[in-house]
């Protein structure tokens, strides 16, 4: 009876000019072809006017008459049309009625994208319902209260048409924690209603639901997250418990690489000032100075296998990490985002590792080139010393010609 009279209204409305004031709803100018279908919506209209504005009772209409018919919008809604998407929402947050037609949409029970939204957000709630260890019902507000392992949660469904139309998340995800509230006990289900719990618990009441519904995807990826995680044998927050350890220990092995070398590494100028301390620059090619310069190099080769094996431990601990960090598979972006400290401190080792060795073998070469340079030097002055000579003896020679 209520579908048939909807389709009469909707078929009415449809086909004419209407105007919404206040509480009613006015069709003007309308050609009546079957005065019985007008009959049976009696008690929907108000009032009746003929063209010339006088009221007419329902007995007094005819057949092609021309007539402007005020609806009542509270008994249109009872029938199931719904002036716009948010006074059905208004009137229908918990239970999808059977049949409506939306006006300001001009659908009737489509697949239209907010039909789709509001019945995967309806089957939401029914769920969360279910799982209430408390509701309190009122014509406004349902609330539920959620209990599970010595926690309670109190979750008002408060939303409007508005939040209905701005989910722009995939419904798939409210699908798929809708039936998993549904099932029997399970860990996953636990896990769920856990990570709903804490993802409430420092909002508003009032705000909590509407809240849910701006950040669902947020919600169902730490609770998609945190089961992965427990099938590890870890819940979320041992997962983080355990991602801090692994932070603090590969930041342990990372710093210990460097500062074990640092009694080592500090020899590095002190082998350098003692070698140019004792040069003797009159003689560059003393055996005193190849014996300081060779040493050098060994010094430098001793020094560069130690900091290769540094730089070879700085490189196992990075597989160590890309290895631990893949292990998460396709849900490890909350282990990517916690390293990011400890991969940066990691290049930064590195490069101080590369720069060490630089500077380890840049003093023996620089010597070297300093050795080259005095003795390019003292040649070119025996040289000079030689032509000076030369050209003396030449010049005594001539005088005594």
């Amino acid at each position: 009876m209520r579908h048939k009279m909807l389709t009469q209204i909707v078929d009415i409305l449809t086909k004419s000019n209407i105007t919404i004031s206040d509480d009613s709803l006015s069709v003007d100018n309308y050609k009546i072809l079957d005065e019985s279908s007008i009959i049976s919506l009696e008690n929907c209209i108000e009032q009746i006017y003929d063209n010339k504005g006088n009221i007419i009772g329902l007995s007094d209409i005819q057949k092609k008459q021309n007539v402007r018919i005020v609806f009542s919008l509270y008994r249109l809604n009872q029938t199931g049309y719904y002036e716009t998407s948010d006074v059905f929402v208004r009137k229908n947050k918990i239970i999808s009625p059977a049949s409506y037609y939306i006006q300001n949409i001009g659908f009737q029970n489509s697949e239209h994208i907010f039909i789709k939204k509001y019945h995967a957000l309806i089957n939401f709630i029914q769920s969360i319902g279910d799982l209430a260890k408390y509701k309190e019902e009122s014509p406004d507000i349902t609330t539920c209260v959620i209990i599970c392992e010595q926690k309670a949660l109190i979750l008002p469904i408060i939303y409007s048409g508005e939040d209905v139309v701005n989910i722009d998340f995939p419904i798939e995800e409210m699908n798929y924690a809708t039936e998993l509230f549904k099932k029997n006990n399970s860990e996953e289900k636990l896990l769920f209603i856990n990570e709903l719990m804490e993802f409430l618990s420092n909002v508003t009441e009032e705000n909590r639901f509407v809240y849910l519904l701006q950040n669902f995807n947020e919600y169902y990826s730490k609770s998609i997250d945190s089961f992965q995680y427990y099938i590890r044998n870890f819940s979320y927050n041992k997962l983080k418990s355990e991602l801090d350890n692994a932070i603090l220990d590969y930041s342990k092995k990372i710093q210990s690489v460097i500062n074990d070398a640092q009694s080592k590494l500090i020899a590095i100028p002190a082998a350098f000032v003692l070698a140019a301390a004792n040069i003797e620059f009159d003689n560059i090619l003393s055996i005193k100075n190849i014996a300081i310069l060779i040493s050098l190099y060994i010094f430098a080769l001793l020094i560069g296998i130690f900091l290769n094996n540094q730089s070879s431990v700085l490189n196992m601990i990075d597989i160590n990490i890309q290895s631990y960090k893949g292990s998460f598979g396709g849900n490890g972006n909350v282990v990517k985002d916690a390293f990011i400290l400890v991969d940066k401190e990691l290049i930064k080792q590195k490069n101080r590792l590369f720069i060490t060795q630089f500077i380890n073998w840049g003093i023996p070469a620089l010597l070297t080139l300093l050795y080259i340079v005095i003795f390019i030097a003292n040649i070119s002055i025996i040289t000079s010393d030689i032509i000076i000579k030369i050209l003396k003896s030449c010049i005594t020679q001539n005088l005594h010609i």
